[in-house]
């Protein structure tokens, strides 16, 4: 085939006749237009092989050609061209064989070919070979079936129908060349989509939508709703899933996020409709019924449409534990929890700032496991400071108890402040340095650029991971590598970062652009969580878990290796101050750390 390749272009005076006799067997016999150009071909390389002083074709030399050799000996033979062998004893040239049906598939093709192109391509891309669950032959399958099946499946509309042995047709004129696994899969999901528009319905509130709301109606239980998602929804209500559907597009939400909220959104406008705003306790009672739901973006995108009304009772998880545990405490002291907390809170008799309700929490854990064992008192009045000193087992219930009473005291609730003259000496913890060992390559085992540059700035900078998660993109300055640390109720802080951690926030932002184009969280830091919320809130600390349990060391035992690190190098308080912005009695509790010689009691002055 190279041969004749090369000779294509080599004129032949013989060859026009030869063309119009090859296009005439290939009429007679209905072969393809690739048989024609294979006969011209093979017909150029019979007449080049011809000796100089001829102008017919032996009939040997034919048999030397790879490929038609009997339609050769014919096609020569029309146009006169040939020269026959002078003995009939020679082999027998291969006879024209007839054409033949795709033992695959059965189809019939017109040509010669044990297999369809069709089956050919099959064969090369099946899983492997072995039994069809329809036909129970032993052929290349496919999830179980084999091409032919595949095919018949389709055709007959996903139904177990029994096999056909009616004539279909292959190679180029087979209609279903294409058309097996994926055209199935997707001629099931078209199946199911109209078995689920069938049996589609409108919620029977809904039929009438001059009817108005008569009372206030009490918190719906949504599990209970008759197959959610077979809801109908209204075109309105369909032009706002769209609108959410757009906008998760355009905010870069993951597959699953996107399906889920979408879902959610169906189901409270299917079951509510847009007349009238839902109500934010339904939003997030949608979103509790199966793991496929979502209600946080939901929430906020109704909010944006001015189609929420958010619950004016609705408690965070620290506060429900709090008066969890005041409900649970003894009775006679329930009166006094409830005083407290409010004190906390900022709402007893004299103004004071409020308490975060995690820091009651903290508080309330201690003080309620104390009053469990006071069940004898009928009234804190009654509690002595030996009693103060016995539940005082650590600092954190001394501290709790501590705080409750000078409430008490101070609302006059009680008389006298136990716990007043009660002194508990807390542990002096040291700094401890972190092996060298288990520093060495410590970067290289976060993956992302946003875990690398958290990881930067807590281990190289000493900042504390609530600092990191509150950086906003307003306080960084990479004109001149200055990064500004805000502290409440105290000067804020600036740190000078270097090429190496101003690499890191290029490639983080970069990441971040590209993952989220259009957000607008103001903060450098972000998750898939916060960066679309509407409120457009800051991490928590818990966003870095996921980075100390990948190398083993939490943040604050990074941060005080840092530290410890540099007053060996420097032994200079001041400029510990200077560089990690903490305060004199931090500064000089790691520099005598570092040097404890330095800091021996003289005797003669103690």
């Amino acid at each position: 085939m190279d041969h004749a390749h090369r000779i294509a272009d080599r004129a032949f005076p013989e060859l026009p006749a030869i063309a119009a006799a090859v296009t005439q067997m290939a009429a007679e016999r209905s072969l393809s237009e690739g048989w024609k150009r294979l006969g011209l071909h093979m017909a150029r390389l019979a007449l080049a092989g011809r000796e100089a002083d001829q102008q017919l074709v032996r009939e040997q030399d034919i048999a030397q050609l790879p490929e038609l050799r009997g339609p050769m000996v014919e096609l020569f033979q029309r146009t006169e061209l040939l020269r026959r062998r002078p003995n009939r004893w020679h082999l027998a040239l291969h006879p024209h064989l007839p054409a033949v049906s795709c033992q695959h598939c059965l189809s019939w093709s017109g040509t010669t070919s044990r297999l369809c192109s069709a089956c050919k391509n099959w064969r090369r891309f099946a899983v492997g070979t072995g039994e069809c669950r329809r036909c129970h032959r032993v052929l290349p399958v496919s999830l179980g079936r084999c091409r032919r099946c595949r095919v018949v499946q389709l055709e007959q509309t996903l139904v177990d129908a029994p096999v056909p042995d009616q004539l279909w047709f292959g190679g180029e004129i087979d209609i279903y060349a294409n058309k097996t696994g994926r055209d199935l899969n997707t001629a099931r999901e078209r199946q199911a989509r109209q078995a689920r528009a069938a049996h589609r319905y409108w919620p029977e509130h809904l039929i009438d939508p001059a009817q108005l709301e008569l009372f206030p109606v009490p918190e719906r239980n949504w599990k209970a709703v008759p197959d959610p998602g077979l809801l109908k929804i209204s075109p309105a209500a369909q032009a706002i899933v769209d609108e959410l559907d757009q906008l998760a597009r355009a905010q870069s939400w993951n597959s699953a996020t996107r399906k889920k909220s979408l879902r959610t959104l169906r189901v409270l406008l299917g079951w509510l409709g847009t007349q009238t705003p839902i109500l934010e306790r339904d939003v997030y009672g949608v979103g509790r019924m199966t793991p496929y739901y979502n209600s946080v973006r939901v929430a906020g995108f109704l909010q944006t449409k001015g189609l929420l009304v958010a619950d004016s009772q609705a408690i965070g998880a620290d506060e429900a534990s709090v008066h969890r545990w005041t409900a649970q405490a003894p009775p006679q002291f329930q009166a006094d929890l409830r005083a407290w907390v409010a004190v906390l809170r900022g709402n007893g008799k004299r103004p004071s700032p409020p308490m975060p309700w995690n820091t009651i929490r903290g508080y309330m854990l201690h003080v309620a496991a104390v009053l469990d064992t006071w069940e004898h008192l009928t009234s804190l009045n009654e509690a002595t400071e030996k009693e103060v000193k016995t539940a005082a087992v650590n600092y954190s219930y001394f501290t709790g108890l501590r705080s409750l009473f000078r409430a008490l005291r101070r609302e006059r609730r009680i008389f006298r402040d136990p716990a007043r003259n009660v002194h508990l000496k807390a542990p002096v913890r040291v700094p401890r340095a972190i092996p060298s060992d288990q520093l060495r390559g410590l970067l290289d085992q976060v993956p992302g650029a946003k875990d690398k540059l958290a990881l930067v700035l807590i281990a190289v900078y000493a900042i504390r991971p609530k600092q990191v998660a509150e950086i906003r993109l307003d306080d960084l300055d990479r004109s001149t590598g200055r990064l500004r640390i805000r502290r409440p109720n105290r000067l804020d802080h600036e740190v000078c970062l270097d090429e190496f951690a101003l690499r890191l926030i290029k490639d983080w932002l970069v990441e971040r652009h590209h993952r989220w184009p259009h957000s607008t969280n103001p903060y450098l830091i972000v998750s898939p969580i916060t960066v679309m919320h509407v409120d457009q809130p800051a991490v928590g600390v818990s966003n870095f878990h996921t980075l100390r349990d990948r190398i083993g060391i939490n943040a604050t035992q990074l941060r005080q290796d840092r530290l410890l690190d540099e007053a060996r190098e420097t032994a200079d308080p001041i400029r510990l101050m200077r560089l990690f912005g903490i305060t004199s009695h931090t500064a000089i509790r790691y520099v005598r750390t570092a040097y404890p010689e330095r800091f021996t009691i003289d005797p003669i002055q103690a």
